[in-house]
């Protein structure tokens, strides 16, 4: 089966999924790997800023980026950016392939693997609270979702728009205190709900436990590839 994956939210996240979706793939030689084909349009505007109503509507171009990727011949598509799944059902009904939804993969791997785990921090954009996506598909497997206060939420999109440009400059025991902050110096289920945040983790080294939706969307595609569903 060929894979497409619609990129470019952001190139770099982008970049992330094919090596996690590489790295999680059992192969001794090159022919067994996934066969994929990378759209990655750095053109398609802003998500957060046309869902809190500044910027230009990014439909059009996810939706030509979805119909190249058919046309590559795509077997089925996947979207490296959370807060790029507000636009889902929008982009779904252009779709003649499935397109796999990486929150709902989320959840329901992490009720099926953690069931006696209930409660998730979310580290994510401002476009990603405002839309709901995380609380409304984790309301479905009866999982909650707790959102920063409005000042963390701010920092953390700082930091996700600092590792777009590349700067890093972010210090672990800052990440730290901010998480502390909702955990209470318990521990606290963190999902890094931006593509950029799990890069951040790797750089930075914080938080020391966390869920990477990117990595559960990766070892999906690669059961998928297996023949596993």
């Amino acid at each position: 089966m060929k894979l497409g994956i619609l990129g470019g939210m952001g190139p770099a996240a982008t970049c992330d999924l094919y090596r996690k979706i590489t790295e999680n793939t059992q192969a001794t030689k090159d022919q067994e790997h996934i066969h994929v084909v990378i759209d990655s349009n750095a053109q398609i505007p802003d998500r957060t800023a046309y869902i809190c109503g500044t910027g230009e509507d990014p439909r059009i171009e996810m939706i030509r980026s979805a119909i190249r990727l058919e046309m590559m011949g795509a077997d089925y598509i996947v979207m490296p950016c959370n807060t790029a799944h507000y636009f889902y059902d929008d982009i779904k009904v252009y779709c003649k392939v499935p397109v796999l939804h990486m929150i709902r993969e989320t959840a329901a791997f992490l009720k099926k693997n953690y069931p006696d785990d209930t409660e998730y921090l979310l580290l994510a954009t401002e476009g990603t609270y405002t839309s709901g996506i995380y609380k409304n598909a984790f309301m479905e497997y009866g999982l909650d979702i707790i959102e920063p206060e409005q000042d963390d939420k701010k920092v953390v999109m700082n930091w996700i728009y600092n590792v777009k440009s590349g700067n890093f400059n972010i210090s672990a025991s800052e990440v730290k205190e901010l998480i502390n902050r909702y955990a209470k110096n318990k521990e606290m289920n963190i999902i890094l709900g931006c593509t950029e945040l799990p890069l951040m983790a790797e750089k930075v080294g914080a938080p020391e436990k966390y869920i990477d939706p990117e990595l559960v969307l990766a070892k999906r595609c690669v059961e998928i590839f297996k023949g596993k569903e």
